[in-house]
């Protein structure tokens, strides 16, 4: 028997909320990335507009977060994270800017985000 959608949703904000916020954050970039990939492989320009546009605007959000007086991340971090996220919107912005560079990106992003803080690389 199915649960009622009330108690389906209630069930789905309770999982969610109790999953780390980086692993969240990571499914977010893995997901841009799978998304730059298919609009590669695919004939499809709109594809192509849809992806480059969705990296857009989770570089500026990410740009604006890290940038703000408010962020608690170490200044040269910030500094870093701000500078990698000006090159992917320089090639998200690009007419024939490289998708497969900001896919890298991203996946860079999220396997960060997925190590255990402490163990990733510097």
């Amino acid at each position: 028997m199915a649960l009622p959608q009330g108690a389906a949703y209630r069930a789905y904000s309770r999982t969610q909320a109790a999953r780390p916020l980086r692993q969240m954050e990571a499914e977010v970039f893995a997901t841009a990335a799978g998304r730059l990939r298919r609009a590669i492989r695919s004939d499809s320009d709109l594809d192509r507009i849809r992806a480059r546009a969705d990296a857009r605007r989770l570089f500026l959000v990410l740009q604006a977060l890290v940038l703000h007086p408010s962020s608690e991340l170490p200044l040269p971090l910030r500094g870093s994270i701000a500078s990698v996220c000006g090159a992917a919107l320089r090639e998200a912005d690009a007419p024939e800017g490289d998708l497969d560079f900001i896919a890298s990106i991203c996946d860079d992003f999220a396997a960060g985000l997925s190590a255990q803080p402490g163990t990733a690389a510097a």
